[in-house]
């Protein structure tokens, strides 16, 4: 795309906290109708560049430089509350990565719409403000909208949520739309469907989009441009067809590389861990994770490029080998082939037969009848030593319900699990050898112990030196600092939480793992870092594996066996390769045509 008249335009953005400089000096411009995407792993700046630019940072957060949008005579950083309360919601709007923290929970969806609509007076009475909110959530595809309109947040499935999100943040046709994570927790269908409609609704009314996520094929299939975040700066910039196929970064490079999930290898997580940013060397401040760093690196590189909006900042960046290098490639020696039959012989740790579960619904009126919720219906499954098996589908699919029958959390209402050949449920003879991992770590930690503490907490000694050594072990392993252990879990973002659940469990060196979307909230190169991790405790200590997880490229490179459940029936199961080769059931079809994929 062509770049037009610039809608928005940042220079020398700074954001300082009490101990350090969080976002240090970066510009870059929006045309209108563009689509520019912000890509970077956690803590590397997108989201309070976001933040910033609309006046929303925390109290304590101090930003500096400059915010220019078309249009107004003021810098959007220096005005006042009531300045910016006339920009947000009419000439720019915000999709936050979390739909039920944006929704109020206590308003009805479709009043917390026309709150933005009548507030902006774009609607003269109340009764066109509603009627509008009614077309907006029907143009954003939303089943029954009259009915969704009168619903509360927590009576609407997640995608539902996020349309009521999108709604809100569209309803006065903004000139500027900023996506935060838009569709992280989503799964594959519902994440297109949400990416179609930012996409789709934009191009017609020709809003200019910031699109901030860490999924780097959902910013080549959405945006024109992208901008690459480290450390508090750009590090890169382009074309989104330049960066995201000729990448020219050694982190943009390191991100895309952790990206390849290639079925038969192993994907390459980022060496280190990304350091606070008081702890950022002083020049570049990839330079301590880089493997083309030198004594010049101790100098902030300058942007160079041909032009403005194509620019690297890296002092090697011509001296880099062609992408990909054998160095960035996935790990093609490293692969297992004599893994995908191993488990068919293996012992037999977990089975069920018949499984099932239903829920009683509530009365409808004083004599009539409860309902039946058919939450997970029968079904068959055995899981043997060192064998992985992914669960796929999509939110009220049974996934979850069956994770907790495995787990002995819920009680089936017919079947059973067998847990090591026994019938006594996992705390009768299986302990610590089944371990869970959920879905939402903060709801698993203790909040009043360390970090440390936590991990040791599966360990018959807790106290020892020997659990002391494998908690460090473990933080290393799963990507954290050694000093992560002295923290509580409030005091760690939600992908820092999620290593820690998965260090946790896997602490014991469990004979049965189970994982609810284990890697969802992580940054690729974690991700890349946790699925290594997970592969090699199937492969060197056999531990079985039964994973959940919306990302099918995710299933396609840890698991064996994939199950596809859909309205609590499983409606085709099969080998990995059998299934992404040829799969037979429509619905499985339609997941696979959902996933996102790299355009160049």
């Amino acid at each position: 795309m062509s770049p037009g008249e610039p809608l928005l335009e940042v220079t020398n953005l700074t954001v300082d906290s009490a101990s350090a400089q969080l976002v240090r000096g970066i510009g870059f411009t929006v045309a209108r109708g563009e689509r520019v995407g912000l890509i970077g792993e956690s803590g590397s700046g997108k989201s309070l560049t976001a933040l910033a630019c609309l006046g929303l940072l925390d109290d304590g957060l101090r930003p500096g430089g400059s915010v220019r949008l078309a249009g107004v005579e003021f810098d959007l950083l220096g005005a006042s509350d009531r300045q910016l309360s006339a920009i947000r919601g009419k000439r720019v709007g915000m999709v936050f990565q979390e739909p039920m923290t944006a929704l109020n929970p206590v308003r009805r969806v479709g009043s917390q719409i026309t709150e933005g609509i009548r507030l902006h007076g774009t609607r003269p009475t109340r009764r066109a403000a509603d009627e509008a909110a009614v077309e907006l959530l029907d143009r954003l595809r939303l089943p029954a909208p009259r009915q969704a309109a009168r619903s509360f947040p927590h009576q609407l499935s997640g995608g539902q949520r996020q349309r009521g999100v999108l709604g809100i943040a569209l309803s006065n046709d903004p000139d500027l739309l900023i996506c935060d994570e838009p569709t992280t927790a989503l799964d594959v269908t519902v994440q297109k469907e949400i990416t179609d409609l930012i996409v789709g609704d934009c191009e017609e009314r020709g809003t200019a989009v910031l699109f901030i996520s860490h999924d780097l094929a959902l910013v080549s299939s959405v945006c024109h441009r992208v901008l690459v975040m480290y450390g508090g700066r750009i590090v890169e910039s382009g074309p989104a067809d330049r960066v995201l196929a000729a990448p020219k970064h050694p982190y943009t490079r390191a991100l895309l590389a952790a990206c390849d999930l290639t079925p038969g290898s192993r994907a390459r997580a980022i060496p280190g861990v990304v350091p606070a940013p008081k702890d950022l060397p002083a020049g570049c401040g990839f330079s301590n994770r880089c493997a083309y760093a030198d004594e010049q690196c101790a100098a902030p590189p300058e942007p160079t490029g041909e032009k403005p909006d194509d620019t690297v900042a890296c002092w090697h960046h011509d001296a880099l080998p062609s992408w990909p290098s054998a160095a960035e490639s996935p790990d093609r020696d490293r692969t297992e082939p004599a893994h995908r039959g191993k488990a068919v012989d293996s012992e037999l740790l977990l089975s069920t037969q018949g499984l099932t579960r239903h829920y009683q619904g509530r009365r409808t009126g004083l004599f009539g009848k409860r309902p039946t919720f058919r939450a997970l219906e029968p079904i068959d499954l055995d899981l043997r030593a060192g064998q992985r098996v992914g669960v796929v589908g999509e939110s009220g699919a049974g996934k979850s319900t069956l994770l907790r029958l495995l787990a002995g959390l819920d009680r089936p209402s017919d079947g059973g699990v067998r847990y090591f050949g026994r019938a006594d449920g996992p705390s009768g003879g299986a302990g610590s050898r089944l371990q869970v991992v959920f879905q939402d770590p903060m709801g698993s930690l203790d909040p009043r112990l360390r970090v440390r503490e936590i991990i040791a907490e599966p360990l018959p000694a807790r106290r020892s030196a020997a659990a002391r050594e494998r908690v460090s072990e473990l933080l290393m392993a799963v990507g954290l600092p050694e000093e992560a252990g002295e923290r509580y879990p409030h005091q760690l973002s939600g992908g820092q939480r999620q290593r820690i659940a998965i260090a946790r469990a896997l602490a014991p060196e469990p004979a049965v793992l189970l994982a609810d979307e284990p890697v969802s909230a992580l940054d690729v190169s974690v991700r890349a870092e946790v699925l290594d991790l997970l592969r090699t405790a199937t492969t060197e200590r056999d531990m079985a594996l039964c994973v959940i997880s919306h990302d099918l490229g995710v299933i396609r490179y840890l698991c064996d066996k994939v199950l596809v459940l859909r309205d609590g029936r499983l409606v085709e199961s099969g080998t990995v390769e059998s299934v992404w080769e040829a799969p037979r059931h429509p619905y499985t079809k339609q997941l696979l045509a959902a996933v996102p994929r790299m355009r160049y």
